[in-house]
């Protein structure tokens, strides 16, 4: 019987440690660059795909890629989770041309989810103007003494 409630008491505790809190989640992709003046207009294509000679700017689902003088932000379906450490990726297109539903290829990555190659999904592409002036930081409140 005191098995039983040792039990009980704690599986509900850890069912409580698991609940959500709430509150507003912080926005993921190419929504978390709603306000940045870096985030361009959205283009249906990169072409030239073999040409695409760089990658900066690498979270779980956005990646900048640069194309010889111009450079987009990339968003993939869902999570990549390798993508945000990708130290190489390669692009799987049907066409010349990058578009929506080509893919993201993520290989090996050292301290990675360890599950090999990851195929992701392209969401959006848009124009990303590194030039632009990037948003202030939000200032960190000091506590008054």
């Amino acid at each position: 019987m005191l098995r039983t409630a040792a039990l009980i008491l704690t599986s509900s505790l850890a069912l409580a440690a698991c609940q959500s809190i709430p509150g507003n989640p912080s926005p993921s992709g190419m929504a978390a660059y709603a306000d940045d003046p870096r985030l361009g207009e959205p283009v249906d294509r990169i072409c030239f795909a073999s040409s695409i000679d760089g990658f900066s700017n690498n979270e779980r689902n956005t990646v900048v890629l640069r194309e010889g003088r111009d450079e987009y932000m990339v968003e993939v379906f869902g999570a990549c989770p390798d993508l945000e450490y990708a130290y190489s990726i390669g692009i799987d297109a049907v066409t010349g041309c990058v578009t929506r539903s080509d893919a993201i290829i993520v290989g090996h990555v050292p301290g990675g989810t360890g599950i090999g190659p990851q195929r992701c999904l392209i969401k959006d592409i848009r124009k990303w103007d590194p030039k632009a002036e990037k948003p202030a930081e939000p200032a960190t409140e000091t506590p008054a003494e």
